[in-house]
């Protein structure tokens, strides 16, 4: 059996363990998109609720979808840019290959910062798909950032270097 790509990661970043937990289901393919919904006949589409274009498959929604847009203001922000995941990036080999390119002191606040966003959009289209609420992207990047300061003063202060250089 081979080990995941960035497993020993996700359970070592500095966030709350449902996070750690959510984020592993993630990249094992086991969260319940509308394309894995789909496939086990549990609904007849399997479009994106976020943006109405692609199929909703983990990649996509984490990766892609209005998901670039966030992490282009985020890590604009933080002088980071070059970054921000393309249109086809796989959520795993992004993270991977992304945090093997920036210096290691900053490597920890940015996988807390991944599973943070990628937490906050799953949230997201949770509250589009069952309570009909829908954020801008904008609102979205907003509530990250109130997030990560509601993480911070609960001791996970290693976002603190990121979320410092995204105000």
């Amino acid at each position: 059996m081979t080990a995941l790509v960035g497993a020993k990661h996700v359970w070592k970043s500095a966030v709350p363990p449902k996070v750690k937990f959510f984020f592993w289901l993630a990249l094992h393919g086991r969260l319940w998109t509308a394309e894995r919904r789909m496939r086990h006949g549990l609904q007849q589409d399997a479009t994106c609720i976020i943006c109405d274009q692609q199929d909703e498959t983990t990649d996509h929604l984490l990766a892609s979808c209005v998901t670039r847009e966030v992490w282009h203001r985020l890590l604009s922000r933080a002088g980071f840019v070059h970054l921000v995941p393309s249109d086809d990036s796989r959520l795993a080999d992004w993270w991977q290959n992304t945090r093997s390119s920036i210096p290691k002191h900053f490597r920890r606040s940015f996988d807390s910062l991944v599973l943070l966003v990628s937490w906050m959009v799953w949230k997201e289209r949770n509250r589009r798909t069952f309570d009909k609420i829908t954020k801008t992207p904008s609102q979205l990047v907003a509530l990250v950032l109130e997030e990560a300061d509601a993480w911070i003063a609960a001791c996970f202060r290693c976002l603190a270097s990121l979320t410092a250089l995204a105000v």
